[in-house]
């Protein structure tokens, strides 16, 4: 072939570069043409899926009934609390707790229009032209709940009203949605008028006052009708916070508040800016009253101590079963016709409260005392919350609001009884009562300690005597065998103590030993506590109700049969540390529990003092309670010297003319438990009869200390036993024996 056709062949083979370029980016353009299209259809075809799926969501939350009826609101029913009968048993009523105690219903008519206008301007300024739902502002909250902001605002009068008729407190964009169809419904079915005049008697005004007639009675002593424009102003001002804006508690909050309401009435057309100007002089030096006793009330007479703890019982226990606030739970005991029956012993509760008004510390006349009985399944007998006459209502309580530092008293609970559960003693073992050389770390080195109130150890001691004394040494070393962990869990799982510190005092072994904790327990708690030394071992839950019926009659709270709960300790456990307790009481000498002795019955306890005698305490039971009395002072200071022992004499009182009309009888003891002799010094079984050396025990088969033939009464000189003066008559009455014997021979 010629040179020329060559040239010509390759010249028409071979494409150009800018053909091959172009060619490339057409089929990149094509590739990613054909991969934008499906993603945008798949994005078109997810949209019209979650779209449908909204769609039918919203529907479906818009179909729901309203199921709201202002009408009934205005209906207060009468609450009663009914007691039994201390001789018939028959139940009767004992006292009414009517609405107007926290709301008292006020009609649209009788609301002054300054009222209405000042919580309009501060809550929902559009309310008389929306239809339920502000667009604006619920536009702006469903964004806020969308992107996390905590600033969910934007609720119209109707909408809040609506939170607070119903349980929906959820924070979420479903419980929006829902909310918002709710106030469309509902602006449908009432007029603004009907709303308005629900919401004002209503919603939260501070201080436990529902609605403005009773805020206006608590902070004005006056009807809302006779309130002026910058009381309506304070009044108004509330809702937002109900607790930051109460006007008795933080006034200069109040303060700033209702200048603001007043602003927004000016700016909002509501009143002129003369009047705006003379309301912010007299909202200056606005005065507030507050609450005030009359003791020819007949609504408060005979509220007392029982009644604050049942009240706040019946409180809690509604919240807990129909999920709902506070606020909500005080609501229906105050208006819908609910009937209480009270579990109180009123007897116990007479002599507990005189015995205590009665009570004389000259040396310390600001000593205060608190005291609980409680019967060995919960049921609390009598409470008094201190030492003071009861004046008012829901006053400082002390049995179950104060944290107290429970000081010996804790020992049993939170170091003898676990140890005897787990083995790790018997009833008349031998403890340590020694220092525990690292029991603080003062500047990088540990000290030795806890020091003992008699100043000195005494080595290995019996447990009964170790109890007796309640050696702190003794507590320490036990918690420091079982582990602060475990001490600190029975606690707090199984006894139900809610006020410790679980990052300090789980690790404490101060507290866990000896009772000097950050957190504190209360006299309930402790009282509780001590039931599982006097019924087998469970821990029940205080209560002060039986059960509680509504408008009609159907049982909605019931505390009758509770069964039993968890077990804390084994029976024989209980049985035991029962029988350990008796000895605190009952040996006389070492141990200061004998000032709680009662002639003719058993009675167990323990004596507790804290550091410097802040708190002084009596834990103890008869067969047929337990109880639980505190001293003390309401700002820490040491009780006085001459006043320190009176607190077990005040018990004894108290459960002694308890007992006088009861019938006799013995603890109920259990399971499979060994009473046996022990020698005191030792620990050590014998077959040698009880007497000043010599102690009844009680084991079980698995936890038993050796046997000894060791006499400690034989004398070798007289070849006879020597039981000292707990058996001189003993004594005598073998020598007049001995004697007729010779006689007659």
């Amino acid at each position: 072939m010629r040179k020329t056709d060559i040239s010509k062949y390759k010249d028409e083979a071979a494409p150009s570069i800018p053909s091959l370029i172009w060619s490339g980016v057409g089929s990149v353009f094509s590739f990613f043409g054909r991969v934008f299209f499906t993603v945008l259809l798949a994005v078109f075809v997810t949209g019209i899926v979650i779209g449908l799926s909204m769609l039918f969501y919203i529907m479906g939350i818009a179909n729901e009934p309203l199921e709201i009826n202002l009408d009934k609101m205005t209906l207060n029913q009468t609450s009663k609390i009914y007691v039994q009968n201390y001789d018939t048993k028959e139940w009767e009523e004992d006292k009414q707790l009517y609405s107007t105690e926290n709301r008292v219903w006020v009609s649209y008519k009788d609301i002054p229009k300054t009222m209405i206008d000042a919580q309009v301007a501060i809550e929902d300024k559009r309310f008389w032209t929306h239809e339920g739902v502000d667009l604006r502002r619920t536009g702006g909250a469903i964004v806020s709940l969308a992107t996390g902001s905590s600033q969910f605002g934007g609720s119209t009068i109707t909408q809040q009203l609506i939170k607070n008729l119903t349980d929906d407190n959820e924070n979420s964009i479903n419980r929006k949605f829902r909310e918002i169809f709710r106030a469309l419904k509902l602006e449908k079915a009432y007029s603004k008028d009907d709303i308005i005049e629900t919401y004002l008697n209503l919603v939260n005004y501070g201080s436990g006052c529902r609605g403005v007639q009773s805020a206006a009675n608590l902070y004005f002593n006056k009807d809302i009708r006779d309130c002026d424009v910058v009381e309506c102003a304070a009044i108004a001002g509330i809702t937002q916070n109900p607790y930051a804006f109460d006007p008795l508690t933080y006034p200069e909050n109040n303060k700033k508040r209702r200048n603001t309401v007043l602003w927004e009435m000016m700016d909002q057309g509501m009143m002129t800016y003369q009047e705006y100007v003379d309301a912010r002089i007299e909202s200056e030096d606005l005065k507030f009253v507050g609450y005030i006793v009359d003791s020819d009330d007949e609504d408060d007479t005979g509220w007392g101590w029982y009644d604050d703890r049942l009240f706040r019982d019946v409180t809690q226990s509604l919240q807990k079963e129909f999920h709902i606030t506070a606020s909500e739970a005080e609501d229906m005991i105050y208006s819908q016709g609910l009937s209480i029956y009270s579990a109180i012993d009123t007897r116990a509760q007479e002599i507990a409260e005189r015995h205590i008004h009665e009570w004389e510390t000259p040396t310390d006349p600001t000593l205060q005392v608190a005291y609980v009985m409680m019967d060995f399944d919960g049921r609390i007998r009598a409470t008094v919350g201190g030492r003071q006459e009861h004046d008012g209502r829901l006053l400082w309580d002390i049995c179950s609001q104060s944290a107290l530092q429970p000081g010996s008293t804790i020992k049993p609970l939170s170091s003898y009884t676990i140890a005897l559960d787990k083995k790790m003693i018997n009833y008349s073992s031998l403890v340590s009562d020694r220092p525990d050389y690292q029991w603080d770390m003062v500047d990088g080195y540990y000290v030795s300690g806890p020091s003992n109130w008699y100043n000195s150890y005494y080595g290995d001691i019996t447990v009964t005597r170790a109890l007796n004394l309640s050696t702190n040494a003794t507590a320490v070393s036990l918690i420091n065998e079982m582990g602060l962990e475990t001490s600190y869990k029975f606690l707090t799982e199984k006894l139900h103590f809610k006020h410790l510190d679980p990052e300090r005092d789980s690790e404490n072994k101060a507290g866990l030993s000896i009772g000097g904790f950050y957190g504190g327990t209360t006299i309930e708690e402790m009282t509780a506590g001590y039931q599982i030394f006097c019924n087998g071992g469970f821990c029940y839950e205080p209560y002060t109700f039986y059960y509680v019926t509504d408008h009609e009659g159907n049982v909605i709270l019931d505390n009758r049969d509770r069964g039993k709960p968890d077990r804390a300790i084994s029976t024989e456990t209980s049985t035991i540390m029962n029988r350990l307790l008796h000895d605190v009481v009952n040996s006389g000498g070492e141990a200061l529990g004998y000032r709680a002795i009662i002639n003719g019955w058993d009675i167990i306890g323990k004596t507790g003092t804290t550091d410097l005698a802040y708190d002084n305490w009596f834990m103890g039971a008869s067969p047929y309670t337990v109880a639980g009395i505190w001293t003390g002072h309401d700002i820490h200071s040491s009780i006085a010297i001459n006043e320190q022992s009176k607190v077990h004499v005040l018990w004894k009182d108290i459960m002694q003319e308890f007992l006088e009309d009861k019938e006799h009888k013995e603890f109920e003891l259990g399971g499979e438990v060994e009473q046996h002799n022990f020698i005191k010094s030792s620990g050590l079984l014998t077959n040698v009869r009880a007497g000043s050396q010599v102690g009844t025990g009680y084991y079980t088969s698995d936890n038993m200390p050796g046997w000894t033939s060791y006499d400690p009464y034989y004398t070798p000189s007289r070849n006879n036993y020597n039981y000292n003066n707990n058996n001189e008559e003993e004594e005598e009455e073998e020598e007049e024996e001995e004697e007729e014997e010779e006689e007659e021979d």
